[in-house]
């Protein structure tokens, strides 16, 4: 553990076992200040670590949803002809691509932004 003297110049480095938990005088052997040290005391993780930790997830699955899209119509030509059944989901993306598009075009109308 490191402390700092009162004056704040000089740094010591003292084992943690030499301040015990509530606390000892101390006194610089450089300036001959001396004070009172009390040990320093871990952080408790923050609620916000927690949040990060969530948005982390959420865009590690956006972006994996975003990559089998995009694969998904790079192989557009490929899949209709051989997987009939996959029209419906080319149809479905291409529904909210749509749906993205005009929400998006209506807010920079709304906000006023000519594009």
């Amino acid at each position: 553990m490191i402390i700092t003297c009162k004056c704040g110049k000089y740094e010591f480095e003292v084992f943690k076992n030499e301040i015990p938990k509530e606390g000892r005088d101390v006194q610089c052997g450089v300036c001959n200040e001396t004070w009172f040290q009390t040990p320093y005391e871990r952080k408790a993780k923050s609620t916000s670590t927690i949040s990060f930790g969530f948005l982390r997830t959420l865009f590690y699955i956006v972006l994996i949803v975003l990559t089998v899209a995009g694969v998904m119509d790079m192989l557009k030509d490929y899949f209709i002809p051989n997987f009939p059944e996959t029209i419906n989901y080319y149809l479905f993306s291409q529904n909210i691509i749509e749906q993205i598009k005009n929400g998006i075009s209506n807010l920079f109308i709304l906000l006023g932004i000519r594009y």
